[in-house]
Parts: structure tokens; C-alpha cells; sequence
């Protein structure tokens, strides 16, 4: 599998991905887990689903398995708009080196029982973005369950908020350090040995320098 790096630079390369992309997301989050209403198009798009968002789309054989997407906490995002409550230890972040990660999937087909090869491609192919962007802590608002994933790669947790319950979920703002080591347990973990991330296409910062300087 590969782990393609779309954004709204190089989007025209990934027209057909970035379709399954958001059908797929649309099977999961509005009919699976009841989190969207229905708006009849077929595609889960949200208010976050911006020309500043990277995506991450999981390509095996042609078929869009998997993806995510990440937003710079120096923009509007969720932890920011939609739950500030929930980041009742820090106050939300706001950092050019802080990126949140939300609508991680995996096509039910493909799904995996506790840390598979995919989970573990999605993860280190997440760090490896952010170690090239310079990121240093990447999160945002998750499901409790994710923590004991995150135990299990050994990696650095650092809660913003404290447990809630989010539509009868217990969720928590949480964002976990970036680096080498993060990575490497993501692969060693799972048993790959690559994280698969590609870029193709014209390239588009992160977060740019207008950006860095208004969060300074």
C-alpha cells in the first residue's frame, strides 16, 4: 500500500482517490457510526475540509483503503471550533508545530482485529508527514480507546483535556510527540518495514510562513 499526500496544490493528480476518499468517508461517518446527517450526496464533507487540509489516502491495487486528514492548529479546526470545552488542561492549541488528525478510516473490508499492518501504515505514514514538516505533536479529539493504541506503539501522549462523553462516546483531547522513535515503533509494531508516503505532484507547506509568523 501506498500512503499518498494530497492537498489543494496537487488534488487534480488524485481526482478519482479524492472521489473514493469522501465516499468512503461518507459510508463510515454518516450510515456506520451515525455521526453526520445524510445530506444526500453521497461525500462526508465538513467545515474542516479546506484548501488548507492534507490528506492521507491509503492506495492498494488501485482502491482507496484508508486515509485521514490533517489541519494545522494555527487555523480553525475541531478541537478548536466544535469542542474548546474538552481542552480544559492546556486551553486549545494553537501552534504552527501542532497538527490535528481527525477522520482516520479504514474501509470495512480491510479492517483489522487490534494493531494490523494498515493501522501501523496509517500511523507511521502520519509521523513520517510530520517529521517533514516539522510538526512536533500531532492530534486532537479521539476516542479513549485510542490510548491504549497509542500505549501499545509506545508513544508519547500529552492530554489536553481531561475524559468526556461526546454522543454517548467517552473521548479526550490528546496530542502525542513526533519523532524518529514514534515512527520506527509504528512499523515494528505491525511487522512492515515502510512507512509508503508519497508525494507527487506540486508541493504545498504545511503550515506556511504567513501562518508561523501570525501564530508567533
Amino acid at each position: 500500500m501506498e500512503m499518498h499526500v494530497v492537498t489543494a496544490a496537487n488534488r487534480h493528480c488524485y481526482k478519482h482517490e479524492l472521489i473514493e476518499f469522501f465516499r468512503a468517508r461518507h459510508a463510515i461517518y454518516v450510515h456506520e457510526k451515525h455521526w453526520r446527517e445524510d445530506d444526500g450526496s453521497g461525500f462526508e464533507v465538513d467545515q474542516f475540509d479546506t484548501d488548507a487540509a492534507t490528506y492521507l489516502i491509503g492506495v492498494d491495487d488501485g482502491d482507496v483503503i484508508c486515509g485521514t486528514r490533517l489541519l494545522s492548529t494555527t487555523l480553525p479546526h475541531m478541537a478548536d471550533q466544535v469542542f474548546p470545552h474538552l481542552s480544559n488542561l492546556t486551553g486549545v492549541v494553537k501552534s504552527p508545530t501542532v497538527a490535528e488528525w481527525t477522520r482516520a478510516f479504514i474501509v470495512p473490508e480491510r479492517r483489522e482485529n487490534g494493531i494490523g499492518p494498515i493501522k501501523g501504515q496509517i500511523c507511521a505514514a502520519v509521523m513520517q508527514f510530520c517529521l517533514q514538516e516539522g510538526i512536533e505533536e500531532v492530534g486532537g479529539i479521539q476516542d479513549l480507546y485510542w490510548m491504549r493504541m497509542w500505549k501499545r506503539l509506545a508513544w508519547e501522549v500529552n492530554p489536553a483535556g481531561t475524559p468526556a462523553k461526546v454522543a454517548g462516546r467517552w473521548c479526550v483531547v490528546a496530542y502525542m510527540q513526533v519523532n524518529e522513535a514514534a515512527r520506527d515503533n509504528a512499523l515494528a509494531s505491525t511487522g512492515i518495514t515502510s512507512h509508503g508516503l508519497v508525494q507527487k505532484g506540486p508541493y504545498q507547506p504545511f503550515v506556511t510562513e504567513i501562518e508561523r509568523r501570525i501564530a508567533m
